[in-house]
């Protein structure tokens, strides 16, 4: 049940409708619980929009029970609700089997939608993101982007042959052929040029280059052997001049082909946007 504003934005953010066995509603009237009868919702998708940006909430049950109130009675207040509904359903709802998709590509593409509807509202952190991602049934979404055999989130570096303050990349992308990458994740919605300078004289923005000097200090941590010694030893797995990615921004913040040339003088980085993440996993789904 999306509002106008609610549908818009899902559109926006290309929020998958194909993956959702639903009914949907479409300029309908607000759902109101009709006076004096028992009502239930079971898995409902209710969506709105503001400068936040997407409103999601999933309702997975409520039942609602009619309330009779009496105040007639200067003295006393009466409430009256019956239980006989609950009572008429409890055998249904014990043997119930509620229907669940039995093809892969349609018990993942729902946790996308759910990818970006966290994403979508402005207000969510980025360790929110980063958590959702973190999930045992999200972590798909990593693997497959980044041709991964497992991830590690938020896994803690100490400098070995420094007196420094530790890592903690977002997350190491583990390859097949025992190596692990690092993705680094910023948040979606970013009201600043992401390219300045004119003239063939363009460069990112100063806060863009603090998060590629963020990333870059992962690669000096790695590039000492004490350290990926101490590394390999704890966590069981190596990394050694890590491709780093930074995920950030959406498609649109970066139409102009100039960022490309930008980012072509930096080793071993590249940026991907949320839209990257979200298009490259789902059309593994549909070739």
């Amino acid at each position: 049940m999306p509002t106008n504003r609610g549908w818009d934005k899902l559109t926006e953010l290309r929020w998958n409708f194909a993956a959702q066995n639903s009914i949907m509603g479409m300029n309908v009237p607000a759902m109101t619980p009709m006076p004096g009868r028992f009502t239930r919702v079971v898995n409902g998708l209710f969506f709105d929009a503001n400068e936040s940006g997407l409103l999601t909430r999933h309702i997975k049950w409520l039942d609602l029970i009619p309330v009779k109130f009496d105040d007639s009675d200067p003295d006393v207040d009466k409430f009256a609700f019956s239980l006989s509904h609950l009572k008429r359903l409890v055998q249904h709802d014990a043997e119930y089997v509620y229907p669940l998709p039995d093809d892969y590509k349609f018990v993942k593409l729902p946790r996308i939608n759910r990818f970006i509807e966290v994403w979508g509202n402005s207000e969510n952190s980025e360790p929110v993101i980063t958590a959702f991602l973190s999930e045992p049934e999200n972590r798909f979404i990593l693997t497959m982007r980044f041709g991964a055999v497992e991830i590690y989130p938020e896994l803690l570096c100490d400098w070995q042959s420094e007196d420094r303050k530790p890592i903690k990349p977002d997350f190491f992308v583990l390859q097949p052929n025992g190596y692990a990458d690092i993705v680094e994740f910023k948040l979606p919605k970013i009201e600043k040029e992401f390219v300045v300078g004119r003239d063939n004289r363009e460069a990112f923005a100063a806060w863009l280059s603090s998060y590629i000097a963020q990333t870059r200090v992962y690669a000096t941590y790695f590039d000492d052997p004490n350290n990926r010694d101490w590394f390999e030893k704890k966590y069981g797995f190596k990394v050694h001049k890590p491709k780093r990615w930074l995920v950030v921004g959406r498609r649109n913040d970066f139409e102009s082909g100039i960022w490309r040339e930008i980012i072509s003088d930096y080793r071993d980085i590249d940026i991907l946007t949320f839209d990257d993440i979200v298009d490259g996993v789902a059309a593994q789904f549909y070739k």
